[in-house]
């Protein structure tokens, strides 16, 4: 198999949800690949955090941590899910993609910012700084 660890970057989006799909299916070539499925939990800085925001970013990351082990436990690969905190999503990923040891990172983007409408702020940074392949899934038919 050409990958053997595949990290799928999550953030509820319908671009992660295909991340998912695309990754299962890549997995599915082998079983002795291994999906680590991410999602980050986005601390607000500037002194906008309070009891009630973290309350809301707490609550977000739990329903998603939830979704991602549902999708861990009728996955037909290895799968682990991971929330990871902090104020730099891309650096983030970036530091569980090297620690983990994947080959391969899957992840949507909702053209919101970054190139031109094309990538998102956080898919165009983890792509200009992986060491390894990325791959992006757009929200959106397919043809």
């Amino acid at each position: 198999m050409w990958c053997h660890k595949i990290l799928v970057a999550y953030d509820g989006s319908p671009a992660s949800e295909k991340a998912i799909a695309l990754a299962q299916a890549i997995a599915s070539e082998s079983p002795e690949v291994e999906l680590v499925l991410v999602n980050i939990m986005r601390l607000v800085g500037g002194g906008m955090t309070g009891a009630g925001m973290d309350a809301v970013l707490a609550d977000d990351a739990e329903a998603m941590r939830q979704h991602l082990l549902e999708v861990a436990a009728n996955a037909a690969n290895p799968t682990t899910v991971k929330v990871l905190s902090g104020t730099a999503p891309a650096e983030l990923i970036l530091r569980c993609v090297r620690e983990e040891g994947c080959d391969l990172v899957i992840m949507g983007s909702r053209g919101k910012g970054g190139v031109g409408g094309y990538l998102g702020s956080v898919s165009y940074a983890v792509t200009k700084s992986s060491p390894v392949a990325v791959l992006i899934t757009k929200e959106g038919d397919c043809r």
